[in-house]
């Protein structure tokens, strides 16, 4: 353990300054040889060998991040700093998730483990979930399985073209592992890119339950979605056909049977408003109506 409790108070002064630095270097100094970190979003502690690799993404994400802290509290090898760490999301906070540019005060507490040679570990508690959604990400709290239901999380990419789709692509595509439905997302990143440049695209719904992804894209006509299909779609099913990737898929074109109006709500009578012919003041009492949504 330090010698003494001045010690130990400058020793996780440095910790914190390293932190407050941007410094990975700094922070790694403070710590004793095969020290450890963790906290919420590590799997495992991680070495001290490896701490670039959370203080880095974190400033990146975060470049004005600063701890504000207060003494530390403990005696002998213990010692426990209750900080808030305030910044704002400038940078991209994971691969895909672009920066929101909110405000995070998060509150928290290290717990660290001392001895003469330095940090021997540091356990960083904070509320993951107040975390991510104080600066503008979505925290779902739901089971993965319940009885025969499956559960995860799904979003929707809209171009803006408010015709009706004359044709709806369904897609599921199953990875073997973790690994893999994060390859299925990069190339689905990459596949929305060149649909959104495709003036016939309407829109997408997209998500994955466990392993499995699903797509329902909606078009204007087959050949708007052909065009935008031959272009990194293209290069994704090489790589299915090519190589030992994705344990399953199933693909699909339908045709619309019948497609039903679009009602809307008018805002000041209450009248339910078929829209559908894309006119603009209630049928009832004429007042403005809300834009018409998009068919899918």
């Amino acid at each position: 353990m330090p010698h003494d409790k001045a010690t130990a108070q400058a020793l996780i002064d440095a910790y914190f300054d390293g932190w407050n630095a941007h410094d990975p270097s700094a922070v790694a100094r403070t710590f004793a040889p095969g020290g450890t970190y963790s906290d919420p979003t590590t799997v495992r502690p991680v070495t001290v060998a490896r701490i670039d690799s959370v203080v880095e993404p974190l400033c990146a994400a975060f470049p004005e991040l600063g701890f504000e802290r207060a003494a530390a509290i403990g005696e002998g090898s213990r010692a426990v700093v209750e900080w808030v760490m305030r910044g704002h999301n400038r940078g991209a906070f994971a691969p895909g998730i672009g920066p929101t540019g909110k405000e995070v005060a998060l509150a928290g507490v290290d717990v660290f483990e001392l001895d003469d040679e330095g940090i021997r570990a540091v356990r960083r508690y904070f509320d993951q979930k107040a975390f991510v959604e104080s600066f503008g990400l979505m925290a779902l709290v739901q089971p993965i399985e319940q009885g025969p239901a499956k559960y995860g999380y799904s979003m929707r990419i809209a171009s803006g073209n408010p015709k009706p789709p004359g044709v709806i692509a369904l897609t599921w595509i199953q990875g073997a592992n973790d690994s893999e439905k994060e390859r299925i997302r990069v190339h689905s990143r990459e596949n929305v890119k060149d649909f959104l440049a495709e003036p016939g695209f309407i829109s997408i719904v997209t998500g994955f339950t466990g392993l499995r992804g699903f797509t329902v894209t909606a078009w204007e006509d087959e050949a708007s979605m052909k065009r935008a299909l031959a272009k990194h779609h293209a290069v994704a099913m090489k790589e299915l056909f090519g190589e030992r990737f994705v344990a399953s898929v199933w693909t699909s074109v339908w045709t619309p049977t019948r497609i039903n109006r679009i009602w809307v709500r008018c805002p000041s009578c209450g009248a339910l408003e078929d829209v559908s012919d894309d006119h603009r003041s209630c049928g009832k009492c004429h007042a403005p109506l809300p834009e018409r949504p998009a068919y899918w």
